[in-house]
């Protein structure tokens, strides 16, 4: 609720206009559910890419694509374009992704080699792979009183690759190692061995008209599944779901009925493991599935208030491009399932009258991860949060 926040200009904004428009719409149980007001409002939004996402590890891509020295990836954090390049000593380093003269951009592909440079098509400073400011083009006249090219070398940020696949970036200097970001999962997750796991031939990617924390809560809510998803009802437990929330991670236990087969004919992973898949959260928008042979990523990049991309992968062992398709083809019907209803949802959201009802059990997860959101919110960040080496993840 708004009360979890400090007194910053926009909350005493959204103050009182809770104030104003309360009374229509009798709550007389408190909800840690999101709120009409917490949605459409740009100041608010604009705290949370700041406060959230630029403290946050935030899912980048994978190492299928950062083989040779050159490769690269490139991807958002919050508002911030950033970029993670193969060195030639085989390390992986993150940088944003502008250029220091004037804020253009470098590298404009999702992934690919930009050889051993990289130049701003702007005024054609070159940087080397290694964040390097090598070039300045007409240098002595553009620049007679000299200028530090040590100190205008790319800005670096943190970079983790996850069991040997999955590349995660973060801003801050300050947040906690990405290990420790994740503790409640990391166990479970080392016995996946994901790095054995290869990407599917395609992925997801679509954009809808909705707020990112209203898909965040839905992808917590484990009430919906057998409504919304109800074709799958005969393939799963859905009565047995057992939901867990710790830390900034979040999961919830599905069991598989007898039709559907959750072993994938593996034997070295925990009972629980076998009997089933989860459907986990890592803050502040990624949204884990692990399966024994297979792992089903979504990432919900916020775009705007109204306005979210999911980009979505799937990663398997030894799986057929019939098999990928078939299960590409079922999480985009998933994925359109959640939408259609978050985007109904969004309507009415609009209304500045509408309070939402309390949390059931089964809703647990998304109130913990509303909860993290507005204690983030309401945390301003450290004088040094960006300042100093990297740390080590």
């Amino acid at each position: 609720m708004i009360a979890d926040l400090e007194h910053e200009p926009v909350v005493e904004r959204l103050r009182r206009r809770v104030g104003e428009t309360s009374g229509l719409v009798d709550a007389p149980l408190d909800s840690p559910m999101l709120q009409p007001y917490e949605v459409y409002d740009q100041d608010l939004f604009d705290l949370e890419m700041v406060r959230v996402y630029a403290r946050s590890w935030v899912w980048l891509g994978d190492t299928e694509d950062l083989v040779e020295p050159g490769d690269f990836i490139t991807g958002t954090i919050g508002y911030q374009p950033v970029m993670v390049i193969r060195q030639e000593d085989g390390s992986v380093r993150g940088f944003l992704n502008n250029c220091r003269h004037r804020a253009s951009g470098l590298l404009y592909e999702p992934a690919g080699n930009c050889g051993k440079t990289m130049t701003c098509p702007y005024h054609n400073w070159a940087y080397d792979i290694d964040g390097r400011l090598i070039g300045i083009p007409d240098r002595a006249r553009m620049y007679p009183d000299d200028l530090p090219t040590s100190d205008y070398g790319l800005a670096p940020i943190r970079i983790e690759v996850a069991w040997d696949k999955l590349v995660f970036g973060c801003l801050s200097r300050k947040a906690p190692p990405f290990r420790e970001w994740i503790a409640p999962l990391a166990e479970r997750y080392d016995l996946y061995k994901f790095g054995t796991f290869t990407r599917y031939h395609r992925e997801l990617d679509q954009t809808y008209p909705i707020n990112w924390k209203a898909f965040a809560e839905n992808s917590n809510d484990d009430y919906h599944v057998r409504f919304v998803h109800r074709r799958l009802n005969k393939l799963r437990k859905q009565m047995d779901t057992i939901v867990r929330f710790e830390g900034r991670t979040c999961s919830g236990f599905k069991p598989h009925s007898e039709e559907e087969d959750a072993t994938g004919g593996r034997t070295d992973l925990t009972h629980e493991q076998l009997l089933g898949h989860y459907a986990d959260f890592i803050y502040p928008n990624l949204t884990p599935l692990p399966y024994p042979t297979q792992l089903i990523l979504v990432r919900a990049d916020p775009l705007a208030v109204d306005r979210t991309r999911l980009f979505s992968r799937i990663y398997g062992i030894d799986k057929s491009i019939e098999e990928q398709d078939f299960e590409l083809d079922r999480l985009a019907t998933t994925n359109l399932e959640d939408t259609n209803m978050v985007t109904e949802l969004m309507k009415n959201l609009r209304s500045p009258f509408y309070r939402v009802g309390p949390a059931s059990t089964w809703e647990g997860r998304a109130a913990h991860v509303m909860k993290l959101v507005r204690a983030d919110v309401a945390s301003p960040l450290a004088d040094d949060e960006f300042s100093g080496p990297l740390p080590a993840n």
